[in-house]
Protein backbone atom coordinates (compact mmCIF):
# COMPACT_ATOMS: atom_id res chain seq x y z
CA UNK A 1 0.00 0.00 0.00
CA UNK A 2 0.80 3.07 -0.66
CA UNK A 3 1.58 6.40 2.09
CA UNK A 4 -1.11 7.90 0.74
CA UNK A 5 -3.89 5.88 0.48
CA UNK A 6 -3.31 5.17 4.05
CA UNK A 7 -2.91 8.43 4.52
CA UNK A 8 -6.77 8.89 2.48
CA UNK A 9 -8.10 6.05 4.82
CA UNK A 10 -6.83 7.54 7.99
CA UNK A 11 -8.87 11.29 6.80
CA UNK A 12 -11.96 9.39 6.01
CA UNK A 13 -12.03 7.24 9.43
CA UNK A 14 -10.78 10.03 11.58
CA UNK A 15 -14.15 12.80 9.38
CA UNK A 16 -16.46 10.26 9.63
CA UNK A 17 -16.10 10.13 13.54
CA UNK A 18 -15.87 13.95 13.87
CA UNK A 19 -12.26 14.43 14.74
CA UNK A 20 -11.39 18.31 13.93
CA UNK A 21 -9.04 18.45 10.81
CA UNK A 22 -8.49 15.17 10.11
CA UNK A 23 -6.07 15.27 7.02
CA UNK A 24 -3.17 16.81 9.80
CA UNK A 25 -4.62 14.19 12.59
CA UNK A 26 -4.09 11.42 9.80
CA UNK A 27 -0.67 12.70 8.66
CA UNK A 28 0.80 13.43 12.19
CA UNK A 29 0.03 9.92 12.80
CA UNK A 30 1.35 8.03 9.74
CA UNK A 31 4.59 10.28 10.25
CA UNK A 32 4.68 9.43 13.81
CA UNK A 33 4.12 5.29 13.16
CA UNK A 34 7.26 5.75 10.35
CA UNK A 35 9.24 7.47 12.91
CA UNK A 36 10.27 10.69 10.65
CA UNK A 37 10.04 14.23 12.07
CA UNK A 38 7.45 15.98 10.59
CA UNK A 39 9.06 19.81 10.89
CA UNK A 40 12.34 18.57 9.26
CA UNK A 41 11.21 15.82 6.93
CA UNK A 42 9.78 15.64 3.23
CA UNK A 43 7.23 12.38 2.80
CA UNK A 44 7.07 10.76 -0.10
CA UNK A 45 3.57 9.24 -0.35
CA UNK A 46 3.83 7.43 -3.56
CA UNK A 47 6.48 5.12 -1.30
CA UNK A 48 5.31 1.61 -0.36
CA UNK A 49 5.09 0.88 3.10
CA UNK A 50 5.09 -2.67 4.88
CA UNK A 51 2.70 -4.70 6.11
CA UNK A 52 3.92 -4.06 9.78
CA UNK A 53 3.60 -0.61 9.22
CA UNK A 54 0.53 -0.59 7.92
CA UNK A 55 -0.54 -3.11 11.18
CA UNK A 56 0.71 0.08 13.24
CA UNK A 57 -0.60 2.83 11.81
CA UNK A 58 -4.21 1.18 10.80
CA UNK A 59 -4.20 0.76 15.25
CA UNK A 60 -3.33 4.04 15.62
CA UNK A 61 -6.18 5.46 13.60
CA UNK A 62 -8.70 3.01 15.19
CA UNK A 63 -7.51 4.17 18.26
CA UNK A 64 -7.99 7.61 17.89
CA UNK A 65 -11.40 7.76 16.19
CA UNK A 66 -12.37 6.22 19.26
CA UNK A 67 -11.37 9.55 21.06
CA UNK A 68 -7.89 8.47 22.60
CA UNK A 69 -6.12 12.27 22.63
CA UNK A 70 -3.11 12.11 19.84
CA UNK A 71 -0.63 12.98 22.78
CA UNK A 72 -1.95 10.02 24.62
CA UNK A 73 -1.30 7.82 21.36
CA UNK A 74 2.28 9.29 20.99
CA UNK A 75 2.86 9.73 24.55
CA UNK A 76 4.52 13.12 24.09
CA UNK A 77 3.71 16.32 24.03
CA UNK A 78 5.40 19.61 23.21
CA UNK A 79 5.26 22.53 25.83
CA UNK A 80 7.22 25.82 26.12
CA UNK A 81 9.73 24.73 23.39
CA UNK A 82 10.81 21.36 24.51
CA UNK A 83 9.10 17.72 24.15
CA UNK A 84 7.78 15.95 26.97
CA UNK A 85 6.84 12.37 28.12
CA UNK A 86 3.22 11.74 28.86
CA UNK A 87 0.91 9.18 29.25
CA UNK A 88 -2.95 8.44 30.41
CA UNK A 89 -2.09 9.12 34.44
CA UNK A 90 -1.61 12.53 33.73
CA UNK A 91 -3.29 15.41 32.50
CA UNK A 92 -1.89 16.71 28.91
CA UNK A 93 -0.96 20.12 29.25
CA UNK A 94 -2.57 23.20 27.62
CA UNK A 95 -1.61 26.36 26.47
CA UNK A 96 -3.13 28.37 28.77
CA UNK A 97 -0.61 26.61 31.04
CA UNK A 98 2.00 27.47 28.89
CA UNK A 99 0.72 31.16 29.95
CA UNK A 100 1.34 30.42 33.66
CA UNK A 101 4.81 29.36 32.88
CA UNK A 102 5.75 32.46 30.88
CA UNK A 103 3.61 34.96 33.07
CA UNK A 104 6.49 33.27 36.12
CA UNK A 105 9.26 34.32 33.96
CA UNK A 106 7.68 37.52 33.15
CA UNK A 107 8.29 38.24 36.67
CA UNK A 108 11.64 37.22 37.42
CA UNK A 109 14.03 39.84 36.54
CA UNK A 110 17.02 38.40 37.21
CA UNK A 111 16.50 34.77 35.92
CA UNK A 112 20.17 34.07 37.06
CA UNK A 113 19.39 34.71 41.10
CA UNK A 114 18.66 31.31 42.88
CA UNK A 115 14.77 30.60 43.65
CA UNK A 116 13.20 28.29 45.35
CA UNK A 117 10.04 26.98 43.45
CA UNK A 118 7.32 25.10 44.41
CA UNK A 119 4.83 23.04 41.64
CA UNK A 120 1.90 21.71 43.70
CA UNK A 121 0.17 18.52 41.53
CA UNK A 122 2.97 18.77 39.58
CA UNK A 123 1.78 15.79 37.75
CA UNK A 124 3.94 15.39 34.21
CA UNK A 125 6.25 18.21 35.94
CA UNK A 126 6.44 20.21 32.53
CA UNK A 127 5.77 23.72 34.72
CA UNK A 128 7.99 22.60 37.00
CA UNK A 129 10.89 21.68 34.39
CA UNK A 130 10.60 24.15 32.05
CA UNK A 131 10.79 27.16 34.78
CA UNK A 132 14.61 25.47 36.18
CA UNK A 133 15.15 25.23 32.29
CA UNK A 134 14.95 29.05 32.09
CA UNK A 135 16.02 29.45 35.48
CA UNK A 136 19.53 27.98 35.54
CA UNK A 137 20.71 28.73 39.76
CA UNK A 138 17.33 27.63 41.13
CA UNK A 139 15.86 24.80 42.34
CA UNK A 140 12.37 23.57 42.94
CA UNK A 141 9.99 20.36 44.66
CA UNK A 142 7.33 19.02 42.83
CA UNK A 143 4.36 17.09 44.78
CA UNK A 144 1.56 15.09 43.67
CA UNK A 145 -0.45 12.38 45.26
CA UNK A 146 -0.58 10.34 42.54
CA UNK A 147 2.20 7.83 42.47
CA UNK A 148 1.96 7.15 38.83
CA UNK A 149 1.77 10.64 37.56
CA UNK A 150 5.55 11.56 39.69
CA UNK A 151 6.94 8.37 38.08
CA UNK A 152 6.53 10.50 34.94
CA UNK A 153 7.46 13.69 36.04
CA UNK A 154 10.52 11.83 37.09
CA UNK A 155 10.71 11.07 33.78
CA UNK A 156 10.76 14.30 32.22
CA UNK A 157 13.22 15.63 35.13
CA UNK A 158 15.46 12.78 34.22
CA UNK A 159 15.36 13.70 30.51
CA UNK A 160 16.20 17.06 30.71
CA UNK A 161 18.66 16.68 33.48
CA UNK A 162 17.30 18.56 36.45
CA UNK A 163 17.80 15.66 38.52
CA UNK A 164 20.41 17.42 40.90
CA UNK A 165 17.91 20.67 40.92
CA UNK A 166 14.62 18.90 41.39
CA UNK A 167 12.89 17.18 43.89
CA UNK A 168 9.46 14.76 43.96
CA UNK A 169 8.09 14.03 46.65
CA UNK A 170 4.43 12.14 46.96
CA UNK A 171 2.31 14.58 49.14
CA UNK A 172 -0.77 16.18 49.39
CA UNK A 173 -0.28 19.84 48.70
CA UNK A 174 2.52 21.03 50.67
CA UNK A 175 1.69 19.00 53.47
CA UNK A 176 5.01 18.23 55.70
CA UNK A 177 7.57 20.84 53.88
CA UNK A 178 9.72 23.54 55.37
CA UNK A 179 7.54 26.64 56.64
CA UNK A 180 9.06 29.54 54.83
CA UNK A 181 11.14 28.27 52.53
CA UNK A 182 9.57 28.56 48.84
CA UNK A 183 10.06 31.89 46.99
CA UNK A 184 7.48 30.87 43.78
CA UNK A 185 4.69 28.63 44.57
CA UNK A 186 3.08 27.55 41.36
CA UNK A 187 -0.15 25.31 40.42
CA UNK A 188 -2.54 23.83 38.08
CA UNK A 189 -5.24 22.31 40.25
CA UNK A 190 -8.32 20.45 39.49
CA UNK A 191 -11.33 23.01 38.85
CA UNK A 192 -13.53 21.16 36.99
CA UNK A 193 -16.78 21.29 39.30
CA UNK A 194 -18.13 17.61 39.74
CA UNK A 195 -21.05 18.24 37.93
CA UNK A 196 -19.79 19.58 35.10
CA UNK A 197 -17.22 16.87 34.31
CA UNK A 198 -20.20 15.25 32.10
CA UNK A 199 -20.18 18.10 29.67
CA UNK A 200 -16.43 17.93 28.77
CA UNK A 201 -15.63 16.68 25.56
CA UNK A 202 -15.08 12.46 25.32
CA UNK A 203 -11.62 12.76 24.49
CA UNK A 204 -11.01 14.33 27.95
CA UNK A 205 -13.38 12.59 30.22
CA UNK A 206 -12.84 9.13 28.82
CA UNK A 207 -9.12 9.47 28.81
CA UNK A 208 -7.78 11.89 31.08
CA UNK A 209 -7.45 11.38 34.85
CA UNK A 210 -10.36 12.43 36.72
CA UNK A 211 -8.16 12.84 39.82
CA UNK A 212 -6.62 15.62 37.58
CA UNK A 213 -9.81 17.23 36.61
CA UNK A 214 -12.76 16.93 39.52
CA UNK A 215 -12.61 19.92 41.52
CA UNK A 216 -15.32 19.25 44.08
CA UNK A 217 -18.74 20.47 43.87
CA UNK A 218 -17.78 24.18 43.10
CA UNK A 219 -14.78 23.37 41.09
CA UNK A 220 -12.37 25.41 43.61
CA UNK A 221 -12.12 22.42 46.67
CA UNK A 222 -8.74 21.97 45.65
CA UNK A 223 -7.85 25.65 45.78
CA UNK A 224 -9.47 25.57 49.02
CA UNK A 225 -7.70 22.62 50.91
CA UNK A 226 -4.22 23.58 49.46
CA UNK A 227 -3.72 27.26 50.84
CA UNK A 228 -3.39 27.02 54.52
CA UNK A 229 -0.30 24.61 54.36
CA UNK A 230 1.27 26.82 50.86
CA UNK A 231 0.73 30.02 53.19
CA UNK A 232 3.28 28.41 55.87
CA UNK A 233 5.50 27.66 53.34
CA UNK A 234 5.81 30.46 51.03
CA UNK A 235 8.39 33.13 52.29
CA UNK A 236 7.61 36.64 52.98
CA UNK A 237 7.73 38.04 50.09
CA UNK A 238 7.50 35.09 47.74
CA UNK A 239 4.91 34.70 45.27
CA UNK A 240 2.24 32.18 44.31
CA UNK A 241 0.38 31.65 40.92
CA UNK A 242 -2.51 29.70 39.85
CA UNK A 243 -4.59 28.68 37.33
CA UNK A 244 -7.98 28.43 37.48
CA UNK A 245 -11.16 27.74 35.24
CA UNK A 246 -13.69 30.15 33.58
CA UNK A 247 -15.46 32.42 35.79
CA UNK A 248 -13.72 31.59 38.98
CA UNK A 249 -11.15 34.00 39.53
CA UNK A 250 -13.02 36.32 41.58
CA UNK A 251 -14.10 33.60 43.57
CA UNK A 252 -11.08 32.61 43.88
CA UNK A 253 -9.65 35.99 44.59
CA UNK A 254 -12.00 36.45 47.89
CA UNK A 255 -11.14 32.43 49.04
CA UNK A 256 -7.15 34.00 48.86
CA UNK A 257 -7.85 36.93 50.52
CA UNK A 258 -9.44 34.75 53.53
CA UNK A 259 -6.20 32.92 53.29
CA UNK A 260 -4.34 35.86 54.02
CA UNK A 261 -3.05 36.69 50.63
CA UNK A 262 -3.15 39.71 49.10
CA UNK A 263 -4.20 39.66 44.99
CA UNK A 264 -1.96 41.22 42.76
CA UNK A 265 -2.71 40.78 39.35
CA UNK A 266 -5.72 38.35 37.78
CA UNK A 267 -4.02 37.73 34.28
CA UNK A 268 -5.98 36.39 31.11
CA UNK A 269 -5.62 33.67 28.55
CA UNK A 270 -5.78 34.83 24.82
CA UNK A 271 -9.37 33.69 24.56
CA UNK A 272 -9.75 36.41 26.77
CA UNK A 273 -11.20 34.27 29.81
CA UNK A 274 -9.54 35.35 33.31
CA UNK A 275 -7.06 32.37 34.09
CA UNK A 276 -4.22 33.29 36.25
CA UNK A 277 -4.06 34.53 39.84
CA UNK A 278 -0.76 36.15 41.50
CA UNK A 279 -0.81 36.59 44.84
CA UNK A 280 1.23 37.78 47.65
CA UNK A 281 0.97 36.23 51.39
CA UNK A 282 0.28 38.71 54.19
CA UNK A 283 2.78 38.01 56.85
Amino acid sequence: MKISNILKEGKDLLSKVGIYNPQRESKLIVYYALNINIENSFLDTDNEITKLQIKKILSLFKRRSKGEPFSYLTKSVFFFGFTFYINNQVLIPRPETEELVEIVLNKIKNKNKKYNILDLATGSGVILASLLMHLPKSSGIGTDISLNALKVSKINIENLKLNERTKLINANWSEGLKDNSFDIIVCNPPYIANNHIKNLNNEVKNYEPIIALRGGPSGLESFISLLPSARNVIKKNGLIIFEVGFDQAHMAKNILEKNKFTVTEIVKDLAGIERIIIAKPIK
